[in-house]
């Protein structure tokens, strides 16, 4: 535990820069949302939220990045001095995705509490459990489903072409890996679609009442109780495969590095 507190730290050391940078570009996106000043109240509210996506996949983007800076560490001998003995490559790899799993954490949630932001812009009042909801249940799962899983692939991508350049080039290895990765996701998800709502499902907004202001939508609607039903097959599944990777990425860790 004192290793990985240890290598925690250092990446934190390592890594900070590009967290506060990603973190603290939410203001300017919060600005490009304040910019936007459409005459209609639903096109305001519908072009603010395809900023907060293009912010979505611009945080994923600047994760991959940060969490695929692979270098060897172990190499130079720096780690075994500071821990006394040669840390773990599950160690390594653990560290390493803790603290760009806790990065996304802050980012995708802060983006939820933007969401609920424009919402309340568009006059469309949450009450308290929807408004969780959009601010920590939905920013949560959907990162299950995507960005974690995605930066625990870029750690393994990027450990597996680095375990090559022992003998020779990894970018022949890590184009293979690349291209058959595309195909495999293919089928996960048709896999995915075939096993959905096998189980119960999880209910978001089941309680919502969604109140519209008449000045700023010329209509009013009242009563709304609908609900979005989200499986949660996916959510294990990609759990799941999170795990299978993150292992795969600490053995070959151990295994050249060690």
């Amino acid at each position: 535990m004192k290793g990985f507190a240890t290598l925690l730290w250092l990446e934190a050391r390592r890594s900070w820069v590009w967290a506060a940078a990603l973190i603290g570009s939410l203001a300017f996106w919060a600005w490009g949302i304040e910019q936007v000043r459409l005459m209609q109240v639903g096109e305001r509210l519908g072009v603010r939220a395809i900023l907060l996506i293009v912010a979505s996949m611009t945080g994923a983007l600047v994760l991959a990045l940060m969490i695929g800076r692979f270098r060897s560490e172990t190499r130079g001998g720096q780690y075994q001095v500071l821990l006394l003995t040669p840390p773990s490559g599950y160690v390594h790899v653990g560290a390493r995705y803790t603290f760009a799993a806790a990065t996304a954490i802050v980012y995708y949630i802060a983006i939820g509490f933007l969401f609920w932001w424009i919402a309340e812009k568009a006059g469309i009042h949450l009450d308290a459990a929807s408004a969780a909801q959009v601010t920590l249940a939905l920013p949560l799962y959907l990162m299950v489903i995507t960005i974690l899983p995605f930066l625990a692939w870029v750690l393994l991508w990027m450990v597996f072409i680095s375990s090559y350049r022992i003998s020779g080039s990894g970018w022949i290895p890590g184009t293979v890996m690349l291209l058959g990765s595309f195909f495999s996701l293919r089928f996960l998800v048709e896999g995915l679609i075939d096993i959905a709502y096998r189980l119960p499902s999880w209910r978001l907004f089941q309680n919502l009442q969604t109140a519209i202001d008449r000045a700023a939508w010329e209509a009013e609607i009242e009563g709304y109780g609908g609900f979005i039903a989200m499986p949660q097959e996916p959510f294990w599944v990609m759990l799941a495969l999170i795990v299978v990777f993150l292992a795969l990425a600490g053995r070959i860790w151990q295994e050249v590095e060690g």
